[in-house]
C-alpha cells in the first residue's frame, strides 16, 4: 500500500510512490498543512507537498472570497522557490483577469504573525508581469509595477478567430467579407501584414456590399485602437521563458464594451501556440534521450494558470479557447502541458475540465449547483457526498478539500499563508 509520505513531517499530493521513491520531495510545492481535528480550533498535522514537476489538470474552487486565487498565489510563490536546476526546466504563465497578481512583487505586511508561527517571513515572488501594449501607459502613470507589454501578430489569427472577436458566424455577410480578406491579403503578403492591411483590403474588396465593407472595417479600426494587434507581436518564447513566471494581465478588457471576445483570443491564441510548439519540442527531448543525453529543449514545460476559468471553458456555448484549452485536457500531458484552473463557478465549467482533472482543490462551496457540479468527481474511495464534507469544513478562511488521483486520498488541509502582498482581499469603506 502506497503512502505517498516523505518520513513523518511531509506527505507528496501528485506524484506516483516509484516517483517519491526515486525525486523525494524535490520539484514539490508547499502547499498547506493537514488538518488532524477540526473543532473550533483545528488542530495541524503534517505538511503537504503538491508535485509540480510533471503535467496536471489542476482544478481549484471556492465560492466567492473563498480562497481560490489566494491559493493560486501560494502556488505561484513555490514555483518561484524551485531549486534552480527544476525551475529552468518551467515556464509559469499566469492569465489574471482580475489585475491581482501584480503583488506578488511585494512583500506581505498583512497577517506577519501567522507567517511566523508557520516558521516563514515575508518575502516578494520574482514574477514579470505583462500588460496589453495599448495599456502599458496607464500602468506605469498609476505606479502599478508592470515589467513590459505584449501584442498579438495580426497574420496568427485566422478567420473564425476574428469572427469570435466581433461575434460573428459564417452565415453573417461581415464574416464571409473577413474570411475573403485574409484569405486574399495572406496570398499577397505572406505572414507579414497588420490591420492596416486588413482595412485596406476590405474597402477595395469587390464582392461586398457598402454598408458590409463599413462595418467591417469599422471593426478593425475599433481593434486598432485596443493596443493588442500589431504586424510582428510578441514572440512566444518571450513569453514562455525557461524559469520564469509570466502574469498576463487581461483584466483591462474585463468590461469594455465591443472587447469581450478579446480576453477569449488571447488565451486561445497563447494556448494554441505553446500546444504547437510544446509538441514539437517534446520530440526534441525525447530524441535526446535516446541518445543518452538529458531531457532538455528550448521550450520547458508549461504551466498555464487561468482564473475565473468559466469564462474560457464555459459549458453551455462555444468559444475559440474552449477548444484549445480542452486539447491541453485531453492530451497536454505527454508534450508536458499542465494547466491550473480556477473558478468560482464550477457549475458553468465545461463538464470535460472537471472530469479530467487529476488534483482538485476545493474551499468551501454552498450552492447546490456549484456542489453538484463537482460531486461527478467523485471516486470510489470517497467515502460520502461532498456536500457533507463541506459541512463538515471549519468555517474560517483558509481551509480546503484536496482529492488526489495518486494517492485516492482526500485530505482536509490549511493552506500555508502568503509570503507575498494580497491585492485580490475584499474592499473596504475603511482606511486602514
Amino acid at each position: 500500500m502506497a503512502t505517498f509520505d516523505i518520513g513523518e513531517k511531509s506527505s507528496v499530493i501528485g506524484r506516483s510512490q516509484n516517483d517519491i521513491e526515486k525525486y523525494g520531495d524535490k520539484g514539490c510545492a508547499y502547499f498547506g498543512k493537514s488538518v488532524l481535528s477540526s473543532g473550533e480550533k483545528p488542530v495541524l498535522g503534517r505538511k503537504i507537498l503538491i508535485d509540480v514537476a510533471k503535467p496536471h489538470v489542476m482544478l481549484i474552487c471556492g465560492k466567492r472570497g473563498g480562497g481560490k486565487s489566494y491559493s493560486m498565489a501560494v502556488l505561484i510563490e513555490e514555483f518561484a522557490r524551485q531549486p534552480i536546476e527544476i525551475r529552468r526546466r518551467l515556464s509559469v504563465i499566469v492569465i489574471d483577469t482580475v489585475g491581482i497578481f501584480w503583488s506578488l512583487k511585494l512583500p506581505t505586511k498583512q497577517g506577519v504573525s501567522e507567517l511566523q508561527k508557520w516558521d516563514l517571513e515575508p518575502a516578494k515572488t520574482d514574477v514579470r508581469v505583462l500588460v496589453p501594449e495599448g495599456k502599458y501607459d496607464f500602468y506605469k502613470k498609476k505606479e502599478i509595477p508592470v515589467d513590459g507589454a505584449f501584442t498579438l501578430k495580426v497574420s496568427e489569427l485566422d478567420a473564425s478567430e476574428w469572427m469570435s472577436l466581433f461575434k460573428l458566424s459564417w452565415k453573417d455577410p461581415e464574416g464571409t467579407l473577413i474570411s475573403r480578406v485574409i484569405e486574399n491579403v495572406k496570398e499577397k503578403m505572406g505572414a507579414l501584414y497588420g490591420l492596416d492591411e486588413l482595412i485596406s483590403a476590405c474597402r477595395n474588396d469587390k464582392e461586398s456590399e457598402k454598408n458590409v465593407k463599413d462595418a467591417v472595417a469599422g471593426r478593425l479600426a475599433a481593434a486598432k485602437t485596443w493596443g493588442l494587434f500589431e504586424k510582428e507581436g510578441t514572440k512566444i518564447r518571450e513569453i514562455a521563458k525557461p524559469g520564469a513566471i509570466t502574469i498576463i494581465d487581461v483584466s483591462a478588457y474585463r468590461q469594455a464594451v465591443g472587447m469581450e471576445g478579446t480576453r477569449d483570443v488571447i488565451v486561445g491564441l497563447l494556448g494554441k501556440r505553446l500546444f504547437e510548439e510544446r509538441m514539437l519540442y517534446r520530440k526534441e527531448e525525447e530524441i535526446r534521450l535516446t541518445k543518452g543525453l538529458t531531457r532538455e529543449s528550448e521550450l520547458p514545460i508549461i504551466w498555464m494558470m487561468i482564473d475565473e476559468a468559466h469564462m474560457f471553458m464555459p459549458k453551455d456555448e462555444d468559444s475559440f479557447a474552449l477548444n484549445v484549452l480542452l486539447e491541453w485536457v485531453r492530451v497536454g500531458r505527454q508534450p508536458g502541458l499542465s494547466l491550473l484552473l480556477a473558478t468560482q463557478r464550477p457549475n458553468k465549467l465545461h463538464p470535460d475540465a472537471i472530469s479530467q482533472c487529476d488534483l482538485f482543490i476545493s474551499h468551501r462551496m454552498t450552492a447546490q449547483p456549484d456542489i453538484a457540479a463537482v460531486s461527478q468527481l467523485r471516486p470510489s474511495y470517497l467515502h460520502q457526498d461532498f456536500d457533507k464534507y463541506y459541512q463538515e469544513m471549519p468555517r474560517a478562511k483558509g481551509y480546503a478539500l484536496i482529492l488526489d488521483d495518486q494517492s485516492e486520498k482526500l485530505w482536509l488541509i490549511k493552506v500555508r499563508p502568503r509570503f507575498s502582498w494580497d491585492a485580490g482581499v475584499t474592499a473596504s469603506a475603511f482606511k486602514d
